[in-house]
């Protein structure tokens, strides 16, 4: 499958599929992405298109905007996929290119908060190897750049 799925850069062009996007989430869906429900406005998607202080990518099957992904220069991101498209691995995908995106940056930090029951988050940030943190109302997740690697080239290295 996931040869049909294209992972993107959002361009400004972009806020109608991503205003559609968000406005075919059930409530669920929009309680577990912004932790109350929220529906996006207009402006709400062009600001999310734009990447003035983020960067945005989009998850698409067949021209179609299934999931968003944005990264903040604090190395915070957000993650959406609509229902119909989980366990595809779009989450994944979107996480793992922002990863990409932080470190080209220069970040040595990506992190995100969830909501106890956004199960699917906690699936693919223990499935990176997030270092997560479960408090009662949310749940927080980090990756150390710089540590990720050497842990990565230190479980490769093998003693003579």
């Amino acid at each position: 499958m996931n040869d049909q799925i294209k992972i993107r850069k959002a361009t400004k062009e972009d806020w109608e599929k991503i205003y559609q996007l968000y406005n075919s989430l059930s409530d669920e869906d929009l309680y577990l992405r912004f932790f109350h429900l929220y529906r996006i406005t207009e402006e709400d998607a062009k600001k999310i298109a734009s990447n003035e202080d983020h960067v945005t990518f989009l998850a698409e099957v067949d021209g179609k905007v299934v999931g968003e992904a944005s990264l903040h220069k604090d190395g915070e991101f957000s993650l959406v996929v609509h229902r119909n498209y989980r366990t595809l691995g779009i989450g994944t995908l979107l996480v793992k290119t922002l990863i990409e995106e932080a470190k080209k940056s220069g970040l040595s930090t990506v992190k995100f908060y969830t909501l106890p029951e956004n199960t699917p988050m906690i699936k693919i940030g223990r499935k990176l190897g997030f270092k997560m943190r479960f408090y009662e109302d949310e749940v927080y997740g980090e990756m150390r750049l710089t540590e990720r690697e050497l842990n990565v080239n230190l479980a490769t290295f093998s003693a003579p």
